[in-house]
């Protein structure tokens, strides 16, 4: 609930924002000539991004970024997305032992089954499900989180904010890498990259590989088996083709297969008084398989440059679980789903390097753009019940939801930013998206294998929303930008495949977002900090929920609003030293909701929302002799409380400190780590299985403290 509490937070930080600006209008004096020489081995890099679709320095963007790049993934050994989302203010993941299961949440929008919320492009290809975007990260150059509504540019399902991965582009140097890594619960790790040169200058290639497994974190009580082990074989290749200087053509390919144990959802209670233990009569499966295709055409005019994006994507997902969650046998659960879909951009843009003069104070940079998709999409879902199942159910009967998902959609955007005296920058944007879905749905019960009750269901809809972004950016100085942004998103509704009567379709799902920011550069390029402030009003909220019978379905919630503070530091203090925090705080509270129980939920917290999430950490590095050297990470991150339900009746809230040292000799690199030093139990994800009692919950344990050696070799 919103509190007199929270309300000094953001005031607090506007006044502190504000002075911060106040000092920063008078520069200090430049040092002498051969102390800035002294100082420049310790400045920040610039980090480059291409959030708006053109490439631009991250402390010039109007909006609120964050920006994990390769070196940070190497340095903090990071291995998921999840684990990059630890660094990122307002950013919490939520995840099942099935690795497909991930679900991100910004400033309160959160992801839950269905459609993202929150999408993941990758090489500028978007997920259209959450189902693909948890991959191995393998020669990625760097991810960059976009905290807002990104609708303009990105289009549907970006409502509150977007993650975009960009993997490495092939070099015209050769280089080999291979590393290996071993660690507890039998982890082994082993990957292999090369990139080089095909036709010197004009053609480079990269491929590289990752197998990975380890044992399971929990043990199952009933059979003495760690049942939610991961096994994972992961490839990605692409060809660099440059024939000018004007257009290069890059082709990449990635493909995944996971095998990985079941899912390890208990009894709430049980878990949080002897973590990481189960006791179920089944243990299932979470197969998964992903090939993706990308071809990208770059053109640079004199006067405009082209992008061209093509893309076709195919993936499918096999489970199998225990569904009543104990050790009788009375429910078990098998799930399959697959989609394939085929995506097209093309963009036009005024040249990268010159933007149109209007005259001597004023210069526009514009773009404009089309995409298109075509999806289809295939679920079934299954209920068997046992001979423990309770009445009414008749055991040995099977519960069967078949669908068949096409879904199209078109869309035609543009952007422009109006500069005046390089002080002030004005953009707008604006897109129009057009959505048509429709869904085969059939639901049949057998009983002894026979059909005797079928219902079919053949759901069209289509939906359309014009989405509009307006920013305004005033550069008080070459090292302060402050900003001002309002955007809408929105996230088209749908068709469950199975959900309780009444919940068959939702509606679509919007959302107005109000921000203003400073970022900020200080002491020679030494110490960046970035603020903001943000409120967000949204209708139609549509909510992930759970029903024994069903499964997951989404429902639409009255309406919520979310606000809050953002904070980034960043700063280089000495040569080999860096320090880092970040702090995030959210209040996002329902307007109006009345839950599957029946409960009114106004005025409570939304589910899986920290009041807080806070992370600071350091990395050292220097030398050891005149031919090695040596580093060493350390970092701690905190979720403040959040809610596992929209009742607001179980809560949970956790802190992780992960270490990481080693040394690097020639071109040798050996590091010792450990993640969860401290081995803090806590509750990453949980939910309400029953119909009937709000206060039973299941879920899972996050991972456990795990350590190991990381050995890498580069020629």
């Amino acid at each position: 609930m919103r509190t007199h509490k929270s309300r000094v937070v953001i005031l607090s930080s506007v006044f502190l924002a504000a002075g911060a600006l106040a000092r920063q209008e008078t520069p200090p004096p430049a040092p002498p000539a051969d102390d800035q020489e002294l100082l420049a081995p310790v400045r920040l890099e610039p980090v480059v991004v291409t959030a708006r679709k053109w490439s631009e320095l991250a402390q010039d963007i109007p909006l609120s970024i964050s920006v994990i790049g390769e070196t940070t993934i190497r340095d903090a050994g990071i291995t998921s997305i999840r684990e990059a989302s630890y660094l990122v203010p307002n950013l919490h993941m939520t995840e099942f032992s099935s690795r497909r299961l991930s679900f991100p949440t910004i400033r309160g929008i959160s992801t839950g089954v269905g459609d993202p919320s929150v999408t993941t492009y990758i090489d500028g290809v978007p997920q259209l499900k959450i189902s693909s975007t948890n991959i191995t990260l393998l020669d990625v150059e760097r991810l960059e989180f976009l905290r807002g509504p990104q609708g303009t540019l990105y289009g549907r399902n970006s409502i509150g904010g977007l993650i975009k991965m960009e993997t490495r582009r092939p070099s015209n140097t050769p280089e080999l890498t291979f590393g290996t890594t071993y660690g507890n619960y039998d982890l082994r790790e082993h990957s292999l990259a090369y990139t080089g040169p095909i036709v010197a200058d004009q053609v480079f290639i990269s491929l590289s590989g990752l197998y990975s497994e380890r044992d399971g974190y929990t043990k199952n009580d009933f059979t003495g088996n760690r049942v939610d082990e991961r096994r994972s074989t992961f490839g990605r290749g692409s060809v660099l083709i440059t024939p000018d200087d004007r257009n290069e053509f890059r082709y990449t390919i990635y493909a995944e297969r996971s095998r990985d144990g079941g899912f390890v959802l208990s009894d709430l209670a049980g878990i949080k008084a002897d973590p990481h233990h189960i006791n179920q009569n089944f243990e299932g499966k979470a197969d998964r398989d992903i090939v993706s295709n990308s071809f990208t055409w770059e053109h640079a005019g004199d006067a405009v440059d082209i992008t061209s994006v093509t893309s076709y994507v195919d993936w499918d997902i096999s489970e199998e679980s225990d569904f009543d969650f104990t050790a009788f046998d009375a429910v078990r659960r098998f799930t399959d789903e697959s989609q394939e879909y085929i995506y097209q951009e093309l963009r036009i843009a005024s040249a990268a390097d010159n933007p149109v003069t209007l005259n001597e104070h004023m210069n526009l940079k514009w773009l404009l753009g089309t995409s298109i998709f075509s999806s289809d999409s295939d679920a079934s879902a299954a209920n068997e019940f046992r001979a423990f199942a309770p009445p009414p159910t008749i055991p040995g009967s099977v519960s069967q939801d078949e669908g068949d998902f096409d879904d199209f959609g078109i869309a035609v955007f543009g952007q422009a930013t109006l500069t005046i005296d390089e002080k002030l920058d004005l953009t707008a944007g604006l897109r129009y998206d057009y959505e048509d879905k429709d869904a085969d749905i059939t639901n049949t019960f057998f009983v002894g294998g026979f059909p005797v009750l079928m219902t079919t269901r053949d759901e069209d809809d289509s939906f359309d929303e014009v989405v509009p972004d307006f920013s305004i950016g005033y550069h008080l100085s070459d090292d302060a930008l402050l900003y001002a942004r309002a955007a809408k998103g929105f996230k088209a509704g749908g068709f469950n495949l199975t959900a309780p009567a009444g919940n068959e379709s939702f509606d679509t799902e919007t959302s107005w977002t109000y921000e203003v920011g400073v970022k900020s550069t200080w002491l020679d390029d030494r110490l960046i900090i970035n603020a903001a402030l943000f409120y967000i009003d949204w209708d139609d909220l549509q909510l992930s929920l759970f029903d024994i019978n069903s499964g997951g379905y989404i429902d639409n919630a009255g309406g919520a609003t979310s606000q809050g503070v953002e904070l980034e530091v960043a700063a280089r203090v000495a040569e080999g030293v860096e320090l880092f925090a970040g702090f995030g705080y959210t209040d996002a509270e329902f307007d109006s909701f009345v839950d599957q129980f029946g409960g009114d939920n106004s005025g409570n917290n939304l589910a899986f929302v920290p009041e807080t999430t806070f992370n600071a950490g350091a990395q050292f590095n220097g030398p050891i002799g005149m031919s090695a050297k040596w580093f060493a990470r350390g970092e701690y991150v905190n979720f403040g409380t959040y809610y596992l339900d929209a009742g607001n009746r179980e809560s949970e809230s956790f802190g992780l400190a992960n270490f990481r040292v080693g040394v690097e000799w020639h071109n040798v690199r050996l590091e010792g780590w450990i993640r969860n030093a401290f081995d803090e139990e806590y509750v990453l994800v949980a939910f309400q299985p029953s119909p009937f009692d709000p206060t039973a919950f299941v879920g899972e344990n996050g991972a456990p403290q795990t350590f190991g050696l990381t050995v890498s070799v580069q020629f």
